[in-house]
């Protein structure tokens, strides 16, 4: 009967007419148009993670040839307590011990100061140098280029899916 139909000149009530192609492809544009945007998005997140990750890294590797050698002062304070305490053992008077004393606890007391304020500024250090340090540093710029490299497999997946849509499309109106 379809034939019939075709033959008699009227329109195959199978075949898709203009108007249904324009909005089928109308629709493979809206159906994909937030996934293309979130994928351009990611990969924009992600090439922005890798500048700021490699600018982070030439910053501490920057601070790392500007620091400075500095010397531990409690090497001294610790030689210097001890000298006391030698020289305390060799008064005579008990004057002459007393001031000593007061001299020697008085260092003690500092010694102990900069021994608990050293601890702190050294676990500081070590946990700075461990999330900001250029190690770390480098280590984020290898994951921020690797998250990077999968933003753009995922995004390139995604224009894939498009393309077989779109290519279904094509097909779909060489039939029609």
């Amino acid at each position: 009967m379809t034939d019939q139909h075709a033959a008699a000149g009227g329109a195959d009530p199978d075949r898709i007419g203009k108007q249904e192609l324009d909005r089928l492809t109308m629709a493979v544009t809206e159906r994909f148009a937030p996934h293309l945007q979130a994928a351009e998005a990611a990969v924009r997140e992600a090439e922005r993670a890798v500048a700021d990750a490699r600018e982070a890294l030439a910053d501490a590797e920057r601070q790392e040839a500007e620091r400075n050698y500095r010397s531990d002062p409690l090497v001294f304070m610790r030689a210097t307590v001890g000298e006391d305490l030698e020289g305390l053992a060799r008064k005579t008077t008990p004057k002459k011990v007393r001031a000593s004393f007061r001299y020697l606890l008085d260092r003690a007391v500092e010694l102990a100061e900069g021994e608990v304020t050293g601890y702190r500024r050294d676990v500081a250090a070590a946990r700075r140098e461990r999330s900001q340090g250029v190690a770390a540093c480098r280590e984020a710029v290898e994951v921020a280029v690797a998250e990077l490299d999968g933003a753009r497999a995922m995004q390139q997946r995604v224009f894939d899916a498009e393309r077989a849509a779109r290519d279904g499309l094509e097909i779909l109106r060489e039939k029609a």
